[in-house]
């Protein structure tokens, strides 16, 4: 090749990488100027090589939400109601005991329930399948993402192990009473906020504080009184760009663009995605099915069991939690003291295949 010719060769390659850089950083201005809140953000968005579509990380910053501690269109409701139309207590925030439960349950009793699941003990459907996610980091912290439903049995029992799952990792101030769809049977669960249960909305934000992982929670609500609904993805992500809030509207951007989304509960942890509930536990008795369902206890019922830890029930609670406590210690190489505290979870993460 003569010299003229690889040096003009040479020279275009130059010119169409410093044009392509152009373009990024054109893009990325753009993003800052279109988010004010964002102080420095690196947005890594999907990316398409060969014809497929890939999810790709965040590493953003931005503050997470906070809602309201009450509304007024979903009051509490103070009379007692009977089973099968029963809301009673439904948006009443966790007084100090039953707070404490979830806050301060002991590193014990995961460590029995985990051994329980290792060993095969257990009369609940506790076990999940995972698929490894790139990472979802918000001011440094990677990230619990939740998209649930309100009326959703299956969100209403896993929320009782999400929230012992969390206080492994932090704290919450506040944590409330809620239900599954009267057509659900009316199952008592936590709310990670009060919920709008008479119409169609959704709620972001939650009351959880960690220096090691944030929890990012969508929760979409309709009438509570009738079964399982559900507004789509679209519509909840149009709800959470009117936040302005940068880590809503990206999660939601991540959820949809994982492309994985088949209901709910839909839950990312760290670097783990699981698509749907990590156990079904609604008795507490030998018969997975059982007499004794979870629709038909109360909040103080159900806080009971999970602070006596002498049935299945709480057992399994604890167990399905152990897998999502395992997932965060995989992502953060086990430095958290909680993935030692808890001897068997190494154990656990080596059963999920993480």
């Amino acid at each position: 090749m003569k010299k003229k010719e690889w040096l003009r060769g040479t020279t275009n390659k130059l010119l169409l990488v410093a044009i392509a850089v152009g373009i990024v950083a054109i893009a990325m201005s753009s993003y800052v100027m279109l988010n004010p809140q964002v102080k420095t953000v690196i947005v890594y968005r999907n990316v398409t090589v060969n014809g497929t579509t890939s999810i790709q990380g965040y590493n953003i910053t931005g503050s997470l939400l906070e809602p309201p501690t009450s509304f007024p269109d979903a009051p509490v409701i103070t009379q007692n109601q009977t089973f099968g139309k029963r809301l009673t207590g439904i948006n009443a925030p966790f007084n100090a005991s039953e707070l404490s439960t979830i806050n301060n349950a002991p590193d014990s009793y995961f460590e029995t329930a985990a051994k329980m699941f290792l060993n095969g003990t257990l009369n609940n459907s506790v076990g999940t399948g995972t698929k490894k996610l790139p990472l979802f980091i918000v001011n440094g912290k990677p990230s619990v993402i939740y998209l649930g439903s309100a009326t959703c049995i299956f969100c209403g029992e896993n929320r009782w192990a999400m929230a012992l799952a969390l206080s492994r990792f932090g704290n919450f101030s506040y944590l409330f009473k809620g239900y599954s769809a009267l057509g659900d049977g009316d199952m008592p669960t936590v709310y990670w906020a009060p919920t709008h249960y008479n119409t169609s909305s959704t709620v972001f934000g939650d009351f959880y504080h960690s220096n090691i992982i944030n929890f990012i929670a969508i929760e979409d609500a309709y009438p509570i009184s009738g079964g399982f609904n559900l507004a789509p993805l679209s519509t909840i992500q149009q709800r959470a760009n009117q936040t302005n809030s940068t880590p809503y509207i990206d999660a939601m951007d991540y959820i949809i663009s994982s492309k994985d989304f088949g209901g709910t509960p839909f839950t990312v942890w760290g670097a783990y995605e699981v698509g749907g509930a990590d156990a079904v536990i609604f008795a507490n008795n030998t018969n997975k099915e059982g007499t004794s369902p979870l629709q038909h206890m109360t909040h103080a019922q159900v806080l009971s069991q999970l602070s006596n830890f002498n049935d299945q029930f709480s057992w399994s609670e604890y167990a399905a939690a152990d897998l999502y406590v395992a997932m965060v210690c995989k992502t953060l190489n086990n430095t958290p003291s909680v993935c030692t505290a808890i001897p068997s979870i190494p154990a656990v993460e080596a059963k999920l295949g993480l």
